[in-house]
């Protein structure tokens, strides 16, 4: 099997794929079903296999499918590490936790957010208390998010984004747009008012997995910044932390932080691995994006906006449907043999080198 042939067209033959990955590899399994389904009315689940021992000294988690779309990209690293026998190279302390599809729903029906809309890396807030406040995206709401789609509504919306591009410079413009929103449940990155079904069964995967290590590295994947088909080791501590070192000391120079402004991402609130401070108090951990790049963050924004236009106000008939769904499947996974090949090669040596790091 090539390594293009470890990644699927649709979320029902990457779950099918993973399911029988795990099954030759002799993974143990549990699955979560979502309350949702796919659009052909089938179930929705988030899987996790265990390759190792369940109660492993030492443990590395891999995500895939945190926003839906970027699945196809996580799923078929996973599956290519159980098809070329990831389980037999593991050291007896430690194991591997793999957390297929995250947010179901996003994979199954090509969105990058959940089934309530919320942005699932922005959601592992608190939510008893007050929101991060985000004032440039209220300011430019209906630029980011349209209620209209058309030729000259996007001209003029994305006219109005590059003019306040050009005052206020590129990186206040993308935390505008990305860094996370709490007012507009209808509009683009929203972060939500409340913990989704991905944030509840992910606390509940860490809880039933991971609390009993006393190491643990996550690494979860994704795709859209960057160049077409390179992978950034993304961390929010910043550079001289025990976190930073760790990384660079495994990564060396793939690793970028993004309070130092080194990252394609900047710094976001609420995410997945903000998150596994509160969760793994008493163990020593580091969670980390592994993030792919794909095309032109113009393209990706531009196809954020019709899906979330169809989403929200284009109906499930509308003819621009197919078109717009296969905009963003092709944004978020170049289904292409040289950027898939790409893909897995560095995802591989990625894992390796944590595996590596974690067992010294």
């Amino acid at each position: 099997m090539t390594a293009t042939n470890y990644f699927s067209s649709d979320y029902k033959e990457a779950r099918a794929n993973f399911l029988d990955a795990c099954n030759e590899a002799g993974a143990n399994v549990e699955s979560y079903k979502n309350p949702n389904t796919t659009p052909e009315g089938e179930p929705l689940y988030t899987d996790v296999a265990v390759l190792g021992k369940g109660d492993a000294r030492v443990s590395l988690a891999l995500g895939s499918g945190t926003h839906g779309v970027e699945g196809f990209c996580g799923s078929g690293i996973q599956n290519g590490l159980l098809r070329e026998g990831l389980s037999s190279r593991l050291s007896p302390d430690l194991n591997v936790i793999m957390i297929h599809a995250i947010n179901p729903y996003g994979f199954a029906h090509l969105r990058r957010f959940n089934e309530d809309n919320i942005d699932l890396n922005r959601n592992f807030v608190d939510h008893s208390k007050p929101y991060p406040q985000n004032p440039d995206y209220e300011a430019l709401a209906d630029a980011i998010a349209p209620a209209v789609y058309s030729a000259q509504t996007v001209k003029e919306a994305i006219k109005r984004l590059m003019s306040y591009g050009e005052e206020y410079g590129h990186a206040a413009l993308q935390a505008a747009i990305s860094g996370g929103q709490y007012s507009h449940p209808q509009g683009l990155f929203f972060g939500g008012q409340f913990e989704t079904w991905s944030n509840k069964t992910f606390r509940t995967i860490v809880q039933g997995y991971l609390s009993s290590a006393t190491r643990v590295a996550f690494i979860d994947i994704h795709t859209g910044l960057g160049p077409h088909g390179y992978g950034e080791i993304i961390l929010d501590d910043p550079t001289g932390s025990p976190a930073y070192e760790y990384a660079v000391a495994w990564w060396g120079d793939r690793t970028k932080s993004t309070k130092a402004g080194e990252s394609v991402s900047i710094e976001l609130s609420g995410t997945v691995k903000h998150a596994l401070s509160e969760m793994l108090p008493n163990a020593e951990h580091i969670g980390v994006t592994l993030e792919f790049g794909t095309v032109p963050y113009e393209e990706v924004f531009q196809a954020l906006q019709a899906e979330n236009w169809l989403y929200h106000h284009g109906g499930e008939d509308n003819p621009l449907g197919k078109e717009i769904k296969a905009e963003m499947r092709r944004v978020f996974y170049p289904d292409t043999d040289d950027w898939k090949a790409l893909v897995w090669d560095q995802g591989k040596e990625v894992v390796a080198q944590a595996l590596a790091g974690l067992s010294i």
